[in-house]
């Protein structure tokens, strides 16, 4: 009885494993049954990996196609003119050929780069065109008589693109400015809000905050070097 027991012991110390082993200490079979469930447990796997990983390659797809629906969306009245170059002329000078769109939305342009930030002065077209190649947005406004309303609401929107150093620039259209030269070197852009981004541009009356956040969010940032 003494030799049973103990043998017992043992056994329980070992975790009952020899349960698990058939005659002359060899593992058991498993039965159909255990078979068939661990069949069915790695089936359920294969196919969670199978079509978790097809849903999220149409969701991939699926927002691609959002992306790209939105980008070639139209903002507001939103124009595309023909590049006009992007040649870099003396510090100062006038641009030797005529912008195709007012304010100018590409051409000739001075070599450095006006500060992103929001002006109370006019610049002159050929400074900006430069901010634009370099992914920038420019919010004009222009006020028959000071606008200081408009102008606070245009500043308001532009401000913190500004402040995280997005490239966004706001300034005056002003027809009647000289650009420190003897001929005009702003014309009248028949609208007070205008908004250019490299080749593109919109342009309307009222004060629309959702319009001028759509066209920055839309063009601001993308390079228009030539590589």
């Amino acid at each position: 009885m003494a030799t049973k027991s103990k043998a017992r012991r043992k056994s329980r110390a070992k975790g009952g494993r020899h349960s698990e082993r058939g005659v002359g200490g060899r593992l058991a079979r498993p039965s159909r049954q255990e078979l068939r469930e661990v069949a069915a447990k790695r089936r359920f796997r294969q196919n969670l990996y199978v079509y978790g990983g097809g849903a999220l390659l149409v969701a991939i797809v699926a927002l691609v196609i959002f992306v790209n629906i939105r980008n070639a969306a139209p903002v507001g009245d939103e124009e595309s003119w023909p590049s006009q170059g992007n040649t870099h002329i003396q510090q100062g000078s006038a641009s030797p050929i005529e912008y195709n769109t007012t304010p100018p939305t590409s051409g000739p342009h001075y070599p450095g780069l006006a500060p992103w930030n929001i002006y109370s002065e006019p610049i002159r077209y050929e400074q900006v065109v430069h901010n634009m190649e370099d992914g920038g947005v420019i919010v004009y406004y222009q006020c028959e008589e000071d606008c200081p309303e408009l102008r606070e609401q245009l500043a308001g929107v532009v401000r913190p693109y500004v402040n995280s150093g997005r490239h966004v620039l706001m300034m005056p259209n002003d027809p009647n400015w000289t650009g420190f030269g003897s001929q005009s070197a702003h014309k009248d852009m028949g609208a007070r809000i205008a908004l250019t981004a490299w080749q593109r541009l919109d342009k309307f009356e009222e004060f629309d905050e959702g319009r001028i956040r759509a066209f920055i969010e839309k063009y601001e940032g993308i390079d228009h070097h030539v590589r």
